[in-house]
């Protein structure tokens, strides 16, 4: 199966996916919703699909604006500046294992007060905001 039509058919999958995101039940609060994680897998499956794509990683938000349908959640928390890419960051291809602990993605509030950051290898990881300035950041 071509990359091409991979990455069609994750697209695909994902909306159809998200598209029942907002059928739960109505009226009131529910602590049922995507998480701070669920946003940044998604923004790694955005970067991994540029990757895939470009050969090389986005620089900015709006690189990823091609692949906003599949993962609208990952895509809205990079716009409003809440998940900060690392410039150029590249995530391994489906299947290919590998990766660093390097840094791709973080929350914003990750400078400050410590919080998510998304390592090339996919996990998913708190940090403190010291632990953050020292730890390594994914190279284009």
């Amino acid at each position: 199966m071509s990359r091409v039509v991979r990455i069609g058919l994750i697209l695909l999958l994902a909306g159809i996916l998200g598209g029942n995101a907002g059928c739960g039940r109505r009226g009131g609060a529910s602590s049922e919703g995507p998480t701070p994680k669920d946003e940044l897998r998604e923004v790694g499956e955005l970067v991994r699909l540029y990757g895939g794509e470009h050969k090389r990683g986005p620089s900015k938000a709006s690189d990823l604006a091609r692949y906003e349908q599949g993962f609208p959640l990952g895509y809205q928390r990079l716009v409003s500046g809440e998940i900060l890419l690392v410039p150029g960051a590249t995530m391994p291809g489906e299947g290919a294992g590998g990766g660093t602990t390097a840094v791709v993605a973080y929350e914003k509030k990750v400078l400050t007060e410590g919080g998510l950051v998304l390592l090339q290898n996919g996990t998913i990881k708190e940090m403190s905001a010291s632990e953050f300035q020292s730890a390594a950041k994914a190279s284009p």
